[in-house]
Parts: C-alpha cells; structure tokens; sequence
C-alpha cells in the first residue's frame, strides 16, 4: 500500500539556555530526569480518550554520558545527547474527531502522530498515513488526485500542528517552566508582547515522502507526476526515470519526496526499514534549516527597526534583540558543524547531500553570517551613540562648572580686596599692596557680573567650536 509521512517544522514557544549542559551536565541530566513523572500524570488528565493508552512524551535529556570513548560502534550515533530534548507520540484519538482515523473529508488514514521539540523553537510533527487507493489507482485523472492529495496533505500537517502544540506541549512547557523558575534551563523565545507569539503553533512548511511500492498499478504515473517538478542538472536523467529503473531508491529534494519501497517494509521506520538513516538525516536538515530560517527572518526585521529607531529607549530594546539573536544564529551554526562530527556516516552523508541542494549554506548561512557582522556593526555604532553622549553630558557638566566659577572666583576676589582694605589687622600678612586685588575690589558690582558673562559667553563659544569641529 502507499504511504504517506509528512514532516513539519513548526514554531513553539522554547529556548534551550545556551551552554546549561556544559556548565553543569549533572544537574541538567537530572532537571530532565526529576519532570518526568509530573509530565505524564499531565498527559494523564489530557487524554480525551480514556478507554485507551494517555499520550506518551519521554523527556530525552535524562541521564549523564562522558565524553569518552565516544566512536564504541559505526552503526549509531556517537553524539553525546539527542539534539531533541523530548519526543511525543499520540494516536489519532488523542486529537479532534476530524483528525481521527480515516475520515471521509481527508481520505488519510493516520496511523502515526509523533512530534519532537528541539532546542531552538522547533517541534518537528511527524505524521505517517496510509493513501486510500482512491488517490492513486490508474485514471485519466490520476495528476488532478495526487495534487488533491498534496493539498490535502499540506492542510492536515498544519491543523494537527496547532493542535498537537495547543493540546499538549503548552501544557508540558509549563510543567517544565514552573521546575524552572530561576530560567536555568528554559527561556521563552520571546517577550510576551513580542508579535512573533502569533507564530506559535504555525508550521513552516509541510513535506510530503510518498512511499511508493513499485508493483502496484499505477506507480510509474504516480511517480513520474510526484517528482515532476523537481530541478536536475541538464545532463542527469529525470529523477522519475532514475527512480524507476532502480538507479535510485529514494529523491530527497524539494517539498515533495519519494521513497521506493521495494522490501514492503513500510514507512514506520521499524527495523528492516531501509530508509532508517535517511528519515535520520531528513530530520536534522529540516531542523537546521527551520531554525536558521527563522533567526535569519527575524534578524531582517531587527535590523530594519534598529535603522528606523530614533529614540533611546527603542534602541536600547533593539541592542537586546540583536546581541540575543546574533549570539544565537552562531550557537546554531556551530551546533551544526559540531554535529557532523558525531553522526553516523551515512546519515551525515545523506544529511549533507540534502542541504547542499536547499543550498543551506548560500541561501541561509552565508546571509545569517552577514547579518550577523552587520549586527556588530550595528551594536558598535549603538554603543559609539552611548559613549558620545556620555561624553558631551560630562562636557556641559564641567562647562557648567567653569562657568559658574568664573562668577564665584570674581566675586571672591572682590570681597577679598575689600575685606583686606577695610581691615588693619590683614595688612601685617600682605607684605605690600596688590595693585590687581585692589583694582578688582574697587570696580562695581554690575561691571563684575558683566564681565564674568561675558567670559562664560566666549568659553560657551569656544566649546560649541572645538565640538563642531570634532563632530566634522
């Protein structure tokens, strides 16, 4: 029978602290550890159907490795710790009526519902569908079905995302965030007040692998329409005819992918399945590419406010923005550089070959890496501003001082002269008259304050000239 397994990467509302694992693995491990019990009396209380199993969410960063040894076998993983920090199964009861079961508005019997959360505001949904024959037997209408098909596919993965996120990761997340009052592991994405809330629950995108079995009627035509659209080098063979004539068992490329499921082992990714390493890396490029894309998208926002912002306040907002943001993108390219290093080959391989199609690093790396350049540009001429004005309130403070001393020191000098004139007993210390102090004592009061503006006038001046010329 022909499957389906569709993939979506979908905006929640989850950072991971940067460094929290590194700074004290134990305790990390045992955070994950000590939440299971209250997330699955949670799911407990959520079950809408009580006659059958609650929805399972296994928290993943559970235990303690060491760095040690690590290469113990080729055929896994070395990597310390999943990148996901939970993974949640649910059965099609577990959702709105709608989504359960074969219905006659979808025609896709579900099977599958799993998600997984990642560090950086993503859930990965995972849904695996058997495709009622309907959509797929030979007719001269067959491309007009497997388009509804596609549409169809397309609407499910986002109503069970933003049902699947509503339903019961908020409700984990909160578990999660009250055993984490002082913000040690997990952080919002963002501020409460921050626009980007009305993405949560959203999918990015929806991927389609079909899982074609080639003996069925039909599954020429619906190969060859599946993958049409799907661009290749000039001197390459289609991909469809590739795929058909064995070249090739499976075409990961853009949106639509198909699998050819020679052994009939089914897309349920159970042992025997040959296409285990290659769900493995589908995965792990739809997320590095989700979270990329939406720092990417959100760094173009910030950088376009920061040059609008013309007060203090919003800049100093924005300097958060870009230093959080910024901090991020790089923590996320290293993450993925430092991935590589752990995966198994075929998985990295096949990993690799998929994002250099999407043109990961040209399309999405290489402009994150700009702006993050852009950004300390940015922050350097924000805190160039800062320094600056700083810089002139200390100048108007002592231009204040000088101008105000300039009045004192007259006056002063004024009662001083007299004082000495009018007083005898003063005369035994000044060892002979000052024709300067006695000047002074004998001028006016007015001319004194005249003169001592017009003093303070001509600093004033030579101070706003010095500043022009500096600014020039």
């Amino acid at each position: 029978m022909t499957q389906l397994r569709i993939l979506a990467p979908v905006v929640v509302d989850y950072y991971a602290v940067p460094g929290a694992t590194l700074r004290d693995p134990t305790g990390y491990a045992s955070f994950w550890a000590e939440q299971q019990a209250a997330v699955d009396e949670l799911l407990g209380r959520l079950a809408s159907d009580p006659a059958g199993p609650p929805p399972a969410v296994t928290l993943q960063h559970t235990r303690v490795t060491s760095s040690l040894n690590l290469y113990r076998t080729i055929s896994d993983h070395a990597v310390e710790r999943t990148l996901h920090v939970l993974t949640g199964v649910l059965r099609p009861e577990h959702l709105p009526e709608e989504f359960a079961g074969t219905t006659d508005a979808l025609k896709l019997g579900v099977t599958e519902i799993s998600f997984r959360l990642y560090d950086h505001g993503v859930m990965l949904l995972e849904l695996l569908a058997d495709v009622a024959p309907s959509f797929t037997k030979p007719a001269p209408d067959l491309a007009a079905r497997l388009d509804d098909l596609q549409a169809r596919a397309v609407a499910l993965g986002e109503r069970v995302a933003r049902e699947t996120v509503r339903r019961y990761l908020v409700p984990v997340l909160e578990v999660l965030r009250r055993a984490d009052r002082d913000e040690r592991i997990i952080v919002a994405a963002t501020s409460a007040d921050d626009p980007v809330t009305a993405e949560f629950g959203e999918a990015l995108w929806v991927t389609r692998s079909l899982l074609v079995v080639p003996t069925e009627p039909g599954a020429d035509e619906v190969v060859r329409h599946w993958v049409k659209d799907v661009v290749t080098a000039e001197d390459d063979r289609p991909p469809a005819e590739r795929l058909l004539d064995g070249s090739i068992d499976h075409l990961v490329r853009w949106l639509n992918y198909l699998f050819m499921d020679r052994t009939g082992a089914g897309g349920g990714m159970r042992r025997g399945d040959p296409f285990r390493d290659q769900w493995d890396a589908l995965r792990y490029a739809q997320v590095y590419y989700g979270v990329l894309d939406r720092i990417d998208t959100r760094l173009s926002k910030i950088l376009a406010d920061s040059a609008a912002a013309d007060t203090r306040w919003e800049l100093e907002q924005l300097k958060g923005h870009l230093m959080a943001l910024s901090q991020r993108a790089e923590l996320i390219i290293m993450e993925r550089r430092d991935l590589s290093k752990y995966l198994k080959r075929a998985v990295r391989m096949e990993m690799d070959a998929i994002l250099a199609f999407w043109d990961y690093e040209t399309v999405l790396e290489q402009p994150v890496r700009f702006k993050i350049e852009t950004c300390d540009r940015r922050l350097a001429e924000l805190a160039a501003r800062r320094t600056a004005r700083s810089a002139m309130f200390t100048d108007l403070i002592l231009l204040g001082i000088g101008v105000t001393s300039i009045l004192g020191t007259a006056l002063a000098l004024t009662e001083f002269g007299r004082s000495i004139a009018s007083d005898p007993d003063s005369t035994v210390y000044d060892l002979g008259r000052s024709s300067i102090v006695e000047w002074v004592a004998a001028q006016p009061a007015d001319a004194i304050l005249i003169a001592s503006g017009v003093m303070s006038v001509l600093m004033v001046a030579l101070y706003l000239f010095f500043r022009r010329d500096n600014n020039a």
